[in-house]
């Protein structure tokens, strides 16, 4: 069995070396391609500005983005604090999202303006496989979307969509194409929801939500928000109800950070159409910054960030049931 085991290793090692070795990929700060990152367990208890939680191919991770790393448990029971968890790579400055197609992880790796693959081995290392360099201005948000077998990712800058693709058998991700959304262009938007034939675009810069075709990119609808939910972050679609989270109001003052759901994305143009719902979700309404909210598998995953307050970072695990209700499944740490 152990002899089967190494086997097995070397070949998905083997096969991931030639494949990079045969594929040009454009240089990047980072480890490089072909870096393999040893198992290690987390050296801090906490995170410093998480901006995403979520589970892919049954292994939970968090974007502990200003420790400059991303983290996972393949255990269900997580713990108390994040000496449990280990490191998957630490290469990155200010990485802000990562996602899967199932075989490989793309990462964000924002302030160095890049995106990177990744793969596990079967000993349990993650190892690098491809990195691309100018991806707009810090891509702050990624999606694999398995309708067009694609990976979307958001320059927050440049009003700007690459979409990758991975080469059907092979471990190796094209770029297929850029799609540009002229009225955001130079506006700060840091995050997007595939949902269904639409793109929401959560845009600070614009000053609230808009929502492109999937296919065309073309405007599909703009939904202005009051200037204390001016900070967007990010919109889902939980349920019944779509869920926003802002990190302040549109002056930049994180005491307004909260969590707001309506039944529409035009019931967020007003305050008196939309509730905050953040103690609910077990934040700290304008003392815990909520950031991304991750679609798992039905369950919902959303970090709260304490920068500005000196509250520890926490995670919450959620979902609607079939009245509207919001069931809690977690509050972590």
């Amino acid at each position: 069995m152990k002899r089967s085991y190494k086997l097995s290793r070397i070949i998905i090692y083997a096969a991931v070396l030639i494949m990079l070795c045969s594929v040009k990929v454009q240089a990047a700060p980072g480890s490089a391609p072909g870096t393999v990152f040893p198992v290690r367990t987390s050296e801090y208890a906490q995170s410093y500005v998480s901006t995403q939680q979520v589970c892919l191919n049954g292994i939970n991770f968090i974007v502990d983005t200003y420790h400059d790393r991303i983290l996972y448990n393949d255990s269900a029971n997580i713990g108390s604090n994040l000496f449990s968890w280990k490191v998957m790579a630490s290469d990155f400055n200010k990485p802000h999202s990562i996602t899967s197609d199932g075989m490989i992880y793309l990462v964000t790796d924002t302030d160095n303006n890049r995106v990177a693959t990744y793969t596990r081995l079967p000993s349990g290392e993650f190892i690098e496989l491809q990195s691309f360099a100018n991806v707009g201005i810090r891509p702050h948000y990624c999606e694999y979307d398995a309708s067009t077998q694609s990976f979307y990712v958001w320059s927050s800058y440049t009003g700007e969509m690459y979409i990758y693709k991975r080469t059907q058998g092979t471990y190796m991700v094209t770029l297929s194409a850029v799609k540009k959304v002229d009225a955001l262009f130079g506006l700060y938007t840091r995050s997007f929801t595939i949902d269904g034939n639409n793109i929401i675009l959560t845009s600070q810069g614009a000053g609230g939500i808009v929502v492109v075709n999937k296919r065309t990119f073309k405007l599909v609808g703009a939904y202005p928000v009051p200037d204390q939910m001016g900070g967007v972050v990010q919109v889902a679609h939980v349920g019944g109800h779509y869920y926003l989270t802002t990190s302040s109001d549109r002056a930049g003052n994180m005491n307004m950070a909260a969590t707001y759901r309506s039944t529409s994305l035009a019931g967020f143009m007003s305050l008196t159409t939309c509730e905050d719902v953040t103690a609910r979700l077990g934040g700290v309404t304008g003392m815990q910054v909520p950031y991304y909210i991750t679609n798992c598998g039905g369950l919902y995953y959303v970090r709260f960030t304490g920068l500005a307050s000196g509250y520890p970072d926490k995670g919450c695990i959620f979902t609607e049931d079939a009245y509207g209700n919001i069931v809690v499944y977690s509050v972590w740490p």
